[in-house]
């Protein structure tokens, strides 16, 4: 009888630390609520690829510490994306809200999915050097031809002494041609912007003013005149006389580089073809420097 009766003290010993160990384990295992969360994605996802949903508790004291285990995470609509162990990846384009939950205090972010699938961006044609920075004309769109608007768009130049990128615009830095590559999400657009500079010089007259003079430095330009009503006009590009040329209408364009000091053009003085007028006159000209 006394065996029986230590065997039985043994066993209620044995279950009574067995009951202390649970419940010791089930104090360490319930974590302590925060007096907040704090939730931060991305304002605009827009790519498929994985990004970090960054959540932080604060406790009683205001202190912040990020947590990466023991949050749940739920998500509606729940096809926009998948969330699994703080990472969310978008599945489709679309809005939604994503929930945090930590010892039963939840806090909520708005999702906001665009998934790229092509940017439209023509070339640019021709910008002047001194409009300074200019935002070009683009479209983002998803694989159903929706548009994008809130998607940025960055540029990346491989001419970056002719034109390059500063806080989403383009900056016009020399005359050339620029080829440059907008980017979105996982799509990429190459195009192109020429940098042109428009020249200001005297206006010199010769040929008893029958004739205006431009006398330039070596680079190529570009000589455009319209004129109130058709007229046969010549350029005499002085320097480089291969360039010399002949056309009638209301409308005259000539190009030409010039390699050699002392150059210039010569043309008709646009007063003297309208009235007989011999007083200079450069209404209707224009002067740029091109690539």
């Amino acid at each position: 009888m006394p065996f029986r009766s230590n065997q039985g003290a043994g066993r209620r010993t044995k279950l009574a630390a067995s009951l202390l160990l649970a419940a010791l384990a089930g104090a360490c295992d319930q974590r302590e609520a925060p007096s907040d969360i704090r939730l931060e994605i991305p304002s605009v996802i827009a790519s498929r690829d994985a990004v970090a949903v960054s959540v932080q508790a604060l406790d009683a004291q205001g202190v912040r510490k990020s947590v990466t285990v023991g949050a749940d995470y739920a998500l509606v609509p729940s096809e926009l994306a998948n969330v699994n162990k703080g990472l969310l990846k978008c599945e489709r384009s679309g809005d939604g809200k994503l929930s945090v939950s930590i010892a039963g205090v939840s806090r909520t972010v708005d999702v906001h999915c665009r998934i790229v699938d092509r940017i439209e961006i023509p070339n640019l044609g021709r910008v002047e050097l001194s409009a300074g920075p200019f935002e070009p004309k683009v479209r983002v769109l998803d694989k159903a031809g929706a548009e994008l608007s809130d998607v940025a768009v960055t540029y990346v130049s491989k001419n970056s002494g002719v034109a390059f990128p500063k806080d989403g615009q383009l900056v016009p830095k020399s005359v050339g041609t620029a080829n440059l590559v907008a980017r979105a999400g996982d799509a990429s657009a190459d195009f192109k912007v020429d940098i042109v500079r428009k020249v200001v010089v005297e206006a010199l007259p010769i040929e008893q003013n029958k004739k205006i003079y431009f006398s330039l430095e070596p680079a190529k330009y570009e000589l455009k005149i319209k004129l109130p009503s058709a007229h046969r006009m010549s350029a005499e590009w002085r320097g480089a006389p291969f360039c010399n040329a002949t056309s009638e209408g209301e409308e005259h364009i000539w190009v030409c580089g010039l390699r050699a000091k002392g150059g210039g053009v010569a043309f008709e003085n646009p007063a003297y073809l309208k009235d007989g007028s011999k007083t200079p006159s450069v209404d209707g000209v224009e002067l740029y420097e091109v690539p």
